[in-house]
């Protein structure tokens, strides 16, 4: 829809279904409220403002009491019971006159109100008949009060009997022409026979707005589940799959809004940040593998003095057999090989000639597999064996020659690992033990099993590591060579990541300086998967 492409259309939509709501609410507030005021003012206009015929026939009534006399009971006990007593004809002219002037006013009252009625109060036929009893009261007044006032002239006179019943009828009749002038067509009873009507009807737009209400909540509710929480809870569970390292998940959304939007800028965000993740991770690769073939170097380094060493024994028997062959072949001249003596030894010296040639040969394809970037996956090797063979690139190193080194190499321990990288492990730590131990020092190797894991120890006597050092060992280019001597601070550092590539760990510890140190390696000994590269 057009107008939901937006927040804040939608919005605008769940504003304006809160303003129904209200203005529902409003509107059947109002209307009980408008039809209860109109009730109110109609009967107030009724009361003060319409003409009402009870007043003025009470009005008219009071004439009887001037016709009608009570005899005075003289003497009777005030405390008896009442007993009922005759009313006789009579004239009593004060209470005359005064209730004479009362029905003049009253008369005087009705007619203005009847004049001041609105039509839609009283029709014109309504308020004529009204005018003409009116006129009929007013002519039965004006003809009584004439015979009174002949009867006056004459001081002390009073009416006759006839003329006292005649007056009485006349009264009498006044009455009936009161009770006979209609109310307005629309007065008091045909409000309140029209109330229960105007109250159904209201009860009725009531209940039905009260109704509609609900419907209109729930529309909202759903409406702002929707078009918000929805899409926002999706977010929320989006970046929380991504925070967890579910890169490859992408958030889809319905519609056109800011919303939208949103959830296309997030996954621009992802796949921005996916491939730079690759392309730090293709780098942080090309940086592990640049720096572990350092390391590899400056083992190799390590190793060189040992090396040379190592080679020139072969290479001096070497090149004795071939002076020694040279020297026999010149003496004997074209005779040489035709004895059996010469042919002796011509094989024994060039037998030893192979087998020192061979020797060179093992030599440097240890320090070429030692020194080559290795990823192959992890198979099952004796860490006995992987250890004697980096002892045996290190014990002809000179420099070292005055330090022990003890290993117990009869029993195999098999671990699924990757062997150059634990070679790489085990000539650091030998290489570290070795170079703490300034004068005579003795270093113990020792492999244990266990259950599920193999625990390599290399103990050495040297000189031992404080605290700061034990807290800092692993950080890279943390170093704390004893006085020319090099380092780079990387070796321990390699060292700790190649065991964590192995689901192993390494501790290290120390008594303190001067007390030597400890470093014990735990490899389990089946592999949770291939390893990594370097």
């Amino acid at each position: 829809m057009f107008l939901t492409r937006s927040i804040r259309r939608k919005l605008v939509i769940g504003l304006a279904l809160v303003c129904l709501m209200l203005g529902i609410l409003a509107i059947a507030g109002l209307t009980g409220l408008v039809s209860y005021r109109a009730v109110v003012q109609d009967l107030a206009f009724r009361q003060n403002q319409e003409p009402h015929r009870t007043e003025l026939a009470v009005a008219c009534a009071g004439l009887f009491e001037a016709l009608l006399i009570r005899p005075q009971d003289r003497g009777a006990n005030p405390f008896a019971a009442p007993v009922h007593v005759e009313m006789q004809l009579g004239f009593d002219a004060s209470k005359w006159a005064d209730q004479m002037a009362l029905v003049r006013q009253e008369l005087t009252d009705f007619r203005k109100r009847l004049d001041r009625l609105p039509t839609s109060v009283a029709d014109r036929q309504t308020q004529a008949i009204m005018h003409t009893k009116l006129d009929n009261v007013q002519s039965l007044i004006g003809y009584m009060q004439q015979h009174v006032a002949q009867v006056q002239k004459t001081p002390g006179a009073i009416p006759d009997t006839r003329m006292l019943e005649s007056m009485v009828r006349d009264v009498a009749v006044i009455q009936s022409i009161i009770q006979e002038i209609p109310n307005p067509s629309r007065g008091t009873e045909q409000a309140l026979n029209q109330a229960p009507a105007i109250y159904e009807s209201r009860m009725i737009l009531i209940g039905a707005c009260i109704l509609c209400i609900p419907f209109l909540l729930i529309f909202l509710v759903r409406c702002g589940h929707f078009w918000i929480f929805v899409p926002i809870r999706k977010l929320h569970e989006a970046a929380a799959r991504v925070a967890n390292g579910d890169y490859k998940h992408r958030l889809k959304l319905p519609g056109r809004d800011e919303m939208v939007d949103l959830a296309n800028v997030f996954n621009r965000m992802i796949e921005r940040f996916q491939s730079d993740k690759a392309k730090l991770d293709r780098e942080v690769e090309e940086r592990s593998r640049q720096l572990l073939r350092n390391e590899r170097l400056a083992g190799i380094g390590f190793l060189a003095t040992g090396i040379a060493h190592e080679i020139n024994n072969p290479l001096s028997a070497i090149a004795m057999a071939a002076e020694s062959l040279i020297g026999r072949m010149t003496e004997a001249g074209d005779e040489f090989g035709n004895t059996a003596d010469d042919r002796e030894l011509l094989k024994t010296y060039l037998e030893m000639i192979q087998r020192q040639s061979n020797r060179c040969q093992e030599i440097t394809t240890r320090v070429l597999d030692f020194s080559r970037n290795n990823t192959a996956p992890r198979q099952r090797h004796d860490l006995t064996k992987i250890v004697g063979e980096v002892l045996e690139m290190v014990s002809h190193m000179s420099r070292f020659g005055h330090h022990k080194i003890r290993f117990d190499r009869s029993r195999p321990h098999l671990v699924e690992v990757n062997a150059p990288e634990i070679q790489q492990v085990i000539i650091n730590l030998i290489a570290n033990g070795l170079e703490s131990m300034e004068s005579a020092g003795t270093m113990t190797i020792s492999i244990t099993e266990s259950f599920d894991e193999v625990v390599l120890t290399v103990q050495d006597s040297g000189c031992g590591m404080t605290a700061h050092v034990l807290a800092n060992l692993y950080e890279p280019f943390f170093t704390e060579k004893l006085p020319g001597k090099k380092g780079t601070g990387l070796g321990l550092s390699i060292t700790n990541r190649i065991i964590a590539d192995h689901d192993g760990r390494i501790e290290a510890s120390s008594e303190g300086p001067g007390k030597g140190s400890t470093f014990s390696v735990h490899l389990p000994r089946r592999a949770g998967g291939v390893t990594r590269a370097a």
